[in-house]
């Protein structure tokens, strides 16, 4: 595995394969910066006209002041804030990223619960979503595509803890220590008592076992010597092999003993644990410092990509601690070249062109007066595929560098960069920026606002006409009052004049300028001016005016566009993921595990999955894209929905348990359907409503009992009676059909005492 840090090139051994093989990729990574920066130089400057005509400002050949006029008519500004305001919406409805991660079966579904809970932790807690989602959409409709990088913060914990126990109680925690990632370190340790009642009672137990197991081999012992005791053996040899049998009694008793004390020894131990926390911060990458292949759609697959990003040594020490500081000031980039071959710092300055003043060069000072550490030099962090160890596979190997100093070389298993793109291109990594597509019409409409400007100013503004002859143009050129040749020959009444007001007939510009706003709203999706940009219209659910409206051309294209946005944030989504699995070992991610795991462990499953390498990749994410139940109407839709799924599952069950045929098997089958209408609401914790498994049993418990104590009703009672009366006749019935009932036993009687009955 490649690993270098903190070098600079010349002192890399290339002695070793795999070094000579990434000096080699580093000469190619100089090269290839270069010519891509060159390469993008164009998506730079139509980047670079947007942000401009986004803070309305003047731009040659385009908006640039004429005649003194520089009013500018804002189309670009709006069209962005109102796309990147409906795009936040939909991916971030009520101020937090919905989603979840779909199991990829049934045995998946605690680990999915799992990864949901702790990357919306993340994202929806950890960090602010509404801040991220709304600075990168804005940037992906200005600058064609948004670049943010899944970038993790780890910080190292330090705590010293005293603790007190036997060995085996400072063993298992220690043992815990390590399942939650954190180290173990022991200081000290010193005794600190005897549990002597332990000892007492460990001692009984073990001293009665003890007997018993040495009277028998005793036993047995003696009477195996006196089948084989010879006639030369004397009473004194006999007693001595009685002493030699007590003593190993009493050395076994101490040694029990010692054991005892041993085990039930309290000790105090001073620990310092350590470990790291983790954050998953999102980095927007600015797009005018951003490289790639344009013509890979898919970042994942992207062949080589980076960044550069120009900084003082002080925040470069700051953001890489392990830095060499005076090997670093020696080897690091200075020079800004390739940022200017770009554009991409005049881009920088154009996003800052209100707050800071555009002079070329950008604040990088080498005079001999400047602080050392204060002088920019710029850093390149890139991914590149490569056969580093010469095996024939290509490798994914970051690199993060400056001139000739490595900061940091190693294989990585993804490009840790999410792209959101509103308006893709095919075959293309970048699309078409909200921004750039209403550039023109800003262009038209601020030029027919300035003609309709200038013909109100000419005839609002009176204007005095004066014969040539009659002016002094050398005075009139050097800025003098007096203009006029006054002579005997001047006549005021002829020689000056009234200049009259233009007749130009500007009434078209009003239909002109329509049709240019509607053209406007029809490039960014607006196709039906009477529509709305609104995504809540494309929900299931919604009230029926905004059903009317589903299916027109601007609810799918708007719709079309949130989507397109989404891809990114599930791609972002799918990294935090990712990431939380490369540090799974972090006392930080077993911490979030534990808040997540079915039995509360400090077990991140997906990682446990990782490790047995029989996991699922978790590609398939389901974003509640703002969209469905969330508007103020449908509310009270959803909660009479839960309630009616609530007494619909109640009846069921009461029903089943009245009748016995109630089982845990067929509970679980008889609640999904119910689980499945909460899910569709967006409901991912149904115990939350409905009935648990264990609630289930107790309400069966309790019935069974009810059953066995409840007073019959009187219905019921009527009921038990009529049915003790049918059954009492019919056994009256069958005696007297066999003649056994009692008035034929007194019959059978007469007659044996002769003195039948006389039926007449």
């Amino acid at each position: 595995m490649l690993d270098i840090k903190n070098i600079p090139v010349e002192r890399i051994n290339q002695n070793r394969r795999q070094n000579a093989n990434f000096v080699r990729m580093k000469n190619q990574m100089d090269v290839k910066m270069a010519s891509y920066l060159r390469y993008l130089g164009t998506k730079n400057a139509v980047n670079r006209a947007s942000d401009y005509h986004y803070l309305v400002l003047a731009v040659t050949d385009s908006t640039a002041p004429v005649n003194g006029i520089d009013y500018i008519h804002p189309s670009v500004k709006p069209a962005v804030d109102y796309a990147t305001a409906v795009i936040t919406k939909g991916l971030v409805p009520n101020g937090e990223i919905n989603f979840e991660f779909v199991p990829d079966s049934e045995e998946d579904e605690a680990a999915a619960r799992q990864a949901t809970e702790m990357v919306s932790k993340v994202v929806n807690q950890m960090n602010d979503p509404h801040f991220i989602m709304e600075r990168w959409v804005m940037d992906a409709a200005m600058h064609k595509n948004g670049m943010m990088m899944i970038k993790p913060i780890r910080e190292q914990i330090v705590r010293y803890v005293t603790t007190e126990g036997t060995r085996d109680q400072l063993q298992a925690f220690e043992q815990q220590a390590a399942e939650s990632g954190l180290t173990a370190l022991r200081q000290s340790r010193r005794v600190l008592t005897v549990d002597l009642e332990a000892v007492a009672a460990e001692m009984g137990q073990g001293l009665a076992e003890q007997r018993d197991t040495q009277f028998k081999s005793v036993m047995q012992s003696r009477i195996d010597g006196l089948q084989e005791l010879d006639d030369d053996v004397t009473p004194e040899d006999i007693a001595v092999s009685g002493a030699a049998a007590v003593a190993t009694v009493v050395d076994d008793q101490t040694q029990l003993l010692d054991d005892a004390i041993k085990r039930n020894t309290i000790y105090t131990a001073k620990y310092k644990l350590t470990g790291y926390s983790i954050n998953i911060k999102f980095h927007p990458i600015a797009q005018h410092y951003w490289i790639c292949d344009p013509t890979v759609a898919e970042m994942r697959e992207q062949p080589f990509c980076g960044y550069y990003d120009p900084m003082s040594i002080q925040e470069a020490i700051e953001l890489y601690p392990d830095i060499n500081l005076e090997e670093f000031r020696t080897h690091a980039e200075y020079n800004m070249n390739g940022a200017y071959q770009a554009g991409s710092v005049l881009n920088n300055l154009a996003i800052h062109a209100r707050d800071s003043v555009p002079v070329m060069g950008i604040p990088v000072s080498s005079a001999a007066s400047a602080d050392p550490d204060s002088r920019q030099v710029s850093i390149v962090t890139v991914w590149n595929r490569y056969d580093i160890d010469g095996d024939g596979e290509l490798e994914l190997i970051e690199l993060i560098y400056s001139g000739s100093y490595i900061i940091s070389a190693r294989e990585v298993e993804f490009i840790p960069v999410a792209n959101m793109c509103p308006k893709p291109l095919p075959g293309n990594f970048y699309g078409m920026s909200i921004a750039e597509s209403v550039i023109p019409m800003q262009e038209y409409a601020t030029s027919a606002a300035r003609a309709e400007i200038q013909l109100g100013l000419l005839t609002a503004t009176p204007r005095l006409g004066v014969k040539p002859d009659r002016l002094d143009f050398e005075m009139l050129q050097d800025g003098e009052a007096a203009i006029f040749i006054l002579d005997s020959k001047f006549n005021p009444a002829t020689d000056v004049y009234q200049i009259p007001p233009p007749s130009g007939n500007l009434q078209f510009l009003e239909v002109a300028m329509n049709r240019i706003q509607q053209d406007t709203m029809s490039m960014i999706g607006m196709t039906t001016p009477a529509d709305v940009f609104n995504p809540e219209v494309m929900a299931p659910g919604n009230s029926g005016i905004k059903l009317q409206m589903a299916l027109t051309p601007n609810q799918i294209i708007q719709d079309n566009t949130v989507r397109n946005c989404a891809e990114g944030l599930r791609e972002a989504l799918w990294l935090t993921w990712r990431t939380l699995i490369q540090y799974g070992d972090d006392y930080g991610v077993k911490k979030l595990a534990a808040a997540s795991h079915p039995d509360k462990l400090p077990i991140y499953l997906d990682y446990q999955a990782f490790d047995d390498m029989n996991f699922c990749d978790r590609k398939q994410v389901h974003i509640e894209l703002a969209l469905g139940m969330m508007s103020e109407e449908n509310a009270l839709a959803r909660t009479q929905i839960i309630q009616k799924a609530q007494m619909d599952l109640y009846n069921t069950v009461q029903g089943m348990v009245q009748s016995g045929t109630l089982t845990p098997d067929i509970f679980k089958k008889v609640k999904k359907p119910f689980e499945d209408i909460l899910y569709q609401l967006g409901v991912k914790d149904c115990d939350t409503y409905l009935p648990s498994d264990e609630e289930v049993k107790t309400m069966i418990e309790q019935a069974q009992e009810a059953a066995k104590t409840r007073e019959p009703s009187a219905e019921d009672k009527q009921r038990l009676s009529v049915a003790d009366l049918n059954a009492t006749k019919a056994a009256q019935i069958k005696a007297e059909l066999e003649g056994i009932d009692a008035e034929s036993q007194l019959d059978y009687m007469a007659i044996a005492a002769g003195n039948p009955k006389v039926y007449s």
